[in-house]
């Protein structure tokens, strides 16, 4: 959302830190600033405008522009005397950063420049074709020397919401005013209506025929549609919505001011004198605003003419009632709908539109009426209206907010304060909640906070508007200090371990593509929403791997290579959720120009990483190879095991999956971190031995059929009161073996902490080893 201290004006005093006191106790500003940051504009009067001697194209005018008159040299071929123009004076700065100065002109001086719209930065598709070739110029008087931002709709600043979910009633501006109020002490002044009526009577009857609507408006008006002024068209389009006319932009500029939700409709094209809101008919299609035929169910709302549907009730009108240039009269809607089966319709339609959004969130019921006699008043003033008596309406019963009780010292305990009951209450009713104050404390929110509806949100409240910044930090007393368990310790332990050999965290969203799940291993069954905000965010994820390939392939398009990701978090399946760790390597690890000697991505250096997470944490890992993972490649792909138990899987992306999330070469492991529930073993400390080693070296051919894993851990188990290294150094495959068998070369240590090895324990080690090769995998020894 954003907020233009334009419009806020119009509500409350505006304080001049107003980004500030929004950050630290409203919500999270996104962004502010000024809406235009060009300065020294004014309206301009051209007096005269003659061609310049030296040139074809160029014109010499005089402007007056208040408190002097200019000479410009102007380009423009529209430019002629007796316009009301905006003109940048000598020290302007325009968008660009283009200063504009005094300067020569072919031998003529300029003081200034006459500007068009495009100059002042605005978007091509909203400058009128009759000024996109020129400069713009006002079809009525306005004084010259007057600020030109002010004209346009420009002045002042912007402030942009982060806004989130709960938090609807400040989709407005009124409703952001209600809010910084209750932190500045100051009073919110909503303006009367004072537009008169003419001596004719409304003669349209409204019907609600649905549980689906609680409360429907209906005035009529005579109308002339226009282009509207460029004060309303900017106030729109910095709030992201394109000008159309006169007619929808007011009820537009109303959903950004009041938060209340208008529709206009041709009076002729509604062609009836009822209104009627009832459920549509299964499969009852409509051809909304947007030029595309949609089918509804009796799930949705529709308001009707007491025969078809003119609209698709909370979301979009529908083409066959639409306001345009010949529009002469028309009916003015302003409403209430069930936000549920507002958020089921739009969500089934694919139909997301501003008036939605706000009925989803929740409206005020009184704001309904308020926001359309708003409406009225602009459309006086701006469309020549003329209202007819009286406005149509039916309104069922209001879905009241509740009372939630609490205590004055449930709630000092939960934020550590110390608060009196006079000055919770008092804080409470500078929010607007009204207040049960008997043997039990109750609050009920205003009706245009449709979000608080528990205890926990009355301590949010409370926190909010006494301030986070005043709320000291207070250490705990030693007999409620706690402590980290083991399993929080090592992941804290792998978090700095994994980032100081280079790699990045990244935190990535739960909810995933439905395409996703089948993609790496199953945990179990899906768990997926009922009603998901969108495609891409339908089931919870069960693997980390797919967001760090995003991840990638984000930094891929901004021509970021070489970026290495690492995250710990939680995946989901009916009724289990664990914790897991992902990486994905992709290109450089280390870049070490300067001695040619670059780490780059591969199977053996992620190898690497596992087994560096396997010696911090106690564990040792093996893999054994696999190929039952869709998304890796089918050759370079295994399972990881801590003894008999898989706790993960290790290999490289498989090129179609690759290709499909435009990345390439890619590298990656998933681990569950509930080993560290179970099996872990904490690292002990081990003196190094005061004997002195021996090292032999065997070598020996085998089949391929056979993992070198299962090789290594024979030859460890067969002498492991003496091994403390086996290190394959060698693998040959060529001419000189046979088909399907390969040589490996094995380094081995022996070491006895006790005492000095003699030959004859290695040797006879040795000959353990051999033996048990042999008779376990036909191994053949090689002299």
């Amino acid at each position: 959302m954003n907020i233009l201290d334009s419009i806020l004006k119009k509500f409350i005093e505006v304080p001049s830190n107003l980004d500030e006191i929004t950050n630290k106790q409203i919500i999270e500003v996104d962004e502010f600033g000024k809406v235009n940051s060009t300065n020294n504009l004014v309206i301009g009067h051209v007096l005269t405008c003659i061609d310049h001697p030296n040139s074809d194209h160029l014109h010499i005018t005089t402007v007056d522009v208040g408190t002097e008159v200019l000479q410009i040299v102007c380009g423009a071929a529209n430019v002629a005397a007796g316009q009301y123009v905006i003109v940048a004076l000598t020290g302007a700065v325009l968008p660009g950063n283009f200063e504009i100065k005094k300067a020569t002109v072919r031998g003529v001086e300029s003081n200034g420049m006459i500007c068009s719209l495009h100059e002042l930065g605005f978007d091509d598709k909203y400058i009128p074709e009759k000024f996109a070739k020129g400069i713009y110029h006002f079809d009525y008087e306005i004084k010259p020397g007057t600020n030109a931002l002010e004209v346009l709709g420009l002045e002042g600043n912007k402030l942009v919401l982060g806004m989130t979910t709960n938090r609807g009633d400040l989709l407005s501006h009124l409703g952001f005013a209600y809010d910084l109020a209750s932190l500045t002490n100051k009073k919110v002044t909503i303006p009367k209506p004072k537009y008169t009526t003419i001596n004719q009577k409304n003669d349209i009857k409204v019907a609600i025929e649905t549980d689906g609507a609680y409360k429907y408006d209906a005035a009529v008006l005579e109308v002339t549609v226009k282009d509207s002024p460029w004060w309303l068209k900017n106030a729109l389009i910095e709030s992201d919505i394109r000008p159309i006319n006169n007619v929808v932009d007011i009820t537009n500029y109303i959903l950004i001011t009041y938060g209340t939700p208008l529709h206009a409709f041709d009076y002729s094209k509604v062609n009836a004198k009822e209104i009627v809101v009832r459920n549509a008919k299964d499969g009852e299609k409509v051809i909304t605003l947007d030029e595309i035929e949609r089918t509804l169910t009796s799930e949705d709302v529709v308001i009707t003419n007491g025969k078809e549907a003119i609209a698709v009730a909370g979301v979009m009108g529908l083409e066959n009632t639409v306001i345009d240039e010949n529009t002469t009269k028309m009916i003015l809607e302003a409403a209430l709908f069930d936000p549920k089966r507002i958020q089921k319709t739009s969500k089934r339609l694919g139909l997301k539109s501003d008036s939605s959004l706000r009925f989803e969130r929740g409206i005020e019921q009184d704001r309904v009426r308020i926001g359309m006699e708003a409406a009225i008043d602009l459309l006086v003033e701006l469309a020549d209206a003329k209202v007819y008596e009286g406005i149509s309406s039916v309104e069922h019963l209001k879905p009241l907010n509740p009372f939630i009780e609490t205590s004055v010292e449930t709630l000092n305990k939960k934020l550590g304060l110390a608060l009196s009951k006079s000055e919770v209450i008092e804080y409470f009713k500078r929010l607007n909640y009204e207040v049960k104050d008997g043997s039990k404390l109750a609050f009920k929110a205003p009706e245009y906070r449709k979000d608080i509806l528990i205890e926990a949100d009355l301590v949010e409240e409370l926190a909010r508007i006494y301030g986070y910044d005043n709320i000291i930090n207070q250490r705990l007393s030693l007999a409620n200090l706690g402590g980290l368990t083991y399993k929080q310790k090592m992941v804290r332990k792998l978090r700095h371990l994994l980032a100081h050999n280079g790699l990045h965290e990244a935190i990535n969203y739960s909810l995933v593509d439905r395409d996703e799940l089948d993609e790496f291993k199953s945990i179990g069954d899906k768990v997926e929403l009922l009603m998901p905000m969108s495609e891409d965010r339908v089931v919870l994820r069960q693997s980390l791997i797919p967001g760090l390939v995003r991840n990638i392939s984000y930094h891929h398009a901004r021509q970021m290579n070489d970026v290495s990701f690492f995250e710990i978090g939680k995946v989901f399946a009916k009724g289990v959720e664990y914790e897991h760790l992902a990486i994905a390597l992709d290109g450089k690890l280390v870049d070490s120009t300067y001695l040619n000697n670059d780490l780059v991505a591969n199977y053996y250096v992620l190898k690497g990483l596992l087994d560096l997470i396997g010696n911090n944490l106690g564990f040792k890992f093996d893999v054994k190879k696999t190929s039952d993972i869709n998304a890796l490649h089918p050759g370079i792909q295994g399972e990881i095991y801590v003894g008999n138990q898989a706790v993960g899987y290790i290999g490289k992306l498989h090129p179609t999956y690759e290709q499909k999330n435009d990345v390439k070469d890619i590298f990656v492991l998933e681990l569950d971190l509930s080993i560290l529930d179970k099996t872990y073993q904490p690292v002990v400390f081990e003196s190094i031995s005061k004997f002195p080693s021996i090292t032999r070296d065997l070598s020996f051919i085998i089949s391929k059929e056979h993992a070198i894993s299962d090789v290594l851990a024979l030859i460890y188990q067969t002498a492991r009161k003496l091994i403390t290294k086996i290190e394959l150094f060698d693998v040959y495959q060529g001419d000189k073996v046979e088909a399907g068998f390969q040589s490996l070369a094995v380094s081995i240590t022996f070491n006895n902490k006790e005492k000095t090895l003699e030959k004859e324990d290695v040797e006879k080690a040795m000959k353990s080893i051999k033996n048990r090769l042999g008779f376990t995998f036909k191994a053949v020894v090689r002299d």
